[in-house]
């Protein structure tokens, strides 16, 4: 069993047979995927504005930053701050509960 790359703009052009009505197996027998299934979750994808989920490798699940190459270098600066913040905190818990702080 071997695992398929389809291109961003396969994807796409799946979503938008779905979307106009067509059946899911014909869309598979037409583009050559391997199940309807894919078409179903890439569909979602887009629903839910994830496009650069459409562009991801196999087995590379952007979940820290969800894609944060769109986002400016105030807000990634704001993110890192944030991070940090909650790391501190948790170390000073770890420290105040040892009795070193």
């Amino acid at each position: 069993m071997t695992n398929n790359r389809y291109s961003y703009e396969t994807k796409l052009e799946a979503v938008r047979l779905l979307n106009t009505g067509m059946p899911g197996r014909e869309i598979v027998q037409k583009l050559g995927l391997k199940s309807d299934g894919l078409i179903h979750t890439w569909r979602k994808y887009v629903r839910n504005g994830d496009y650069y989920r459409l562009r991801q490798e196999q087995g590379k699940q952007y979940k820290y930053r969800k894609g944060s190459a769109g986002n400016s270098l105030e807000i990634q600066y704001q993110q890192d701050i944030e991070a940090m913040k909650q790391e501190l905190t948790v170390v000073k818990k770890y420290l105040i509960k040892e009795r070193l702080w």
